[in-house]
């Protein structure tokens, strides 16, 4: 399989007073990318696709309502989404400009690695992305824009995908998956694999475990052990179950690391990587084109672990 890894300079986030008053680092884009590049200076040309404009209002309205759209044009309304209430008092010029041109830039990094792995049979990395909390009506968590699902209902729009044509998601932030799952909660071809921590936002998955077995809650504070012993056990059968997949999505938020602020988990940095390379070997053992999206992590780790993540998937492609 190919490698491509999505990236914009653009990407950061450069809100004032972000890194201090929220765990959230906003440069750690950027962070990654040079700790990348320079590990991969011969290469990253070949492997490196730059997504050129935000995504449009035209696209989002795929997925999102028109009024929820309108919303933004409140800074409360931005505020409440990232929970930083002292964000409603900037200009709205200033919001669009450090905050949300840079998330819909990484939406539209998303789409990219979405047709990027089905035309070219791929694994396409956007070092970014991962909006899981957003609804169709309202964002949350950081989340203002539904990437990944409006990645699969455009790639249906452009034909790159049919509408019967089976789509996974493996979200393994340490975080459920909530506006995900709302909207592709009707759409049988879509197959949601989320290990998360039921005892932090946003709580336990509503639906009978029994009808949802690969909607796992675990414990706050699991070590490496459990949780890489319950994934390679779940995973597998989830993949085996869903050979006929046409795309793959790994929401691999690296919050789950043992000095999150936010994720609940008590995993090792080593136990991030063992976990992203079993994933991304699970995957390309079985050739279905992947779209990789970086998610949550809220440490001065998360960077390094996001750019551990690229070499994985670099370096599968050498195999």
């Amino acid at each position: 399989m190919k490698t491509r890894l999505i990236y914009s300079d653009k990407y950061d986030f450069k809100l004032w007073g972000l890194n201090k008053l929220h765990p959230f680092d906003g440069m750690k884009f950027s962070k990654a990318w040079k700790l990348i590049s320079t590990e991969f200076k011969d290469e990253i040309d070949s492997l490196w696709i730059k997504p050129q404009e935000p995504i449009s209002d035209e696209l989002l309205l795929k997925v999102h309502t028109r009024e929820y759209l309108a919303s933004l044009n409140k800074s409360s309304v931005i505020a409440a989404v990232i929970e930083l209430w002292p964000a409603k008092y900037l200009p709205l010029v200033s919001l669009y400009k450090m905050l949300i041109n840079p998330i819909k830039l990484a939406c539209s990094g998303t789409l990219l690695a979405a047709e990027t792995a089905l035309n070219e049979q791929a694994i396409a990395m956007n070092i970014g992305g991962g909006y899981h909390h957003a609804f169709a009506d309202h964002g949350e968590g950081f989340c203002f824009f539904a990437d990944a699902a409006l990645s699969i209902i455009h790639s249906r729009d452009q034909g790159l995908l049919s509408a019967d044509d089976t789509v996974l998601m493996i979200d393994l932030d340490a975080h459920r998956g909530n506006g995900f799952e709302s909207i592709i909660k009707d759409d049988a071809a879509v197959k949601n694999f989320d290990i998360y921590c039921f005892q932090s936002y946003p709580g336990m998955h509503e639906g009978d475990m029994e009808e949802f077995p690969y909607m796992i809650p675990l414990k706050a504070r699991m070590r490496d052990e459990l949780y890489l012993n319950t994934l390679k056990t779940d995973l597998v059968k989830f993949l085996d179950e869903n050979k006929q997949a046409k795309l793959v999505f790994y929401n691999a938020g690296n919050d789950i690391l043992d000095s999150d602020p936010l994720g609940g988990f008590s995993v090792s940095y080593d136990g991030v990587v063992k976990r992203d390379r079993y994933v991304i070997d699970q995957l390309t053992q079985r050739g279905i084109p992947t779209v990789v999206m970086t998610s949550g992590g809220y440490t001065n780790q998360s960077h390094k672990l996001i750019a551990e993540l690229a070499k994985i998937v670099i370096e599968a492609d050498k195999v």
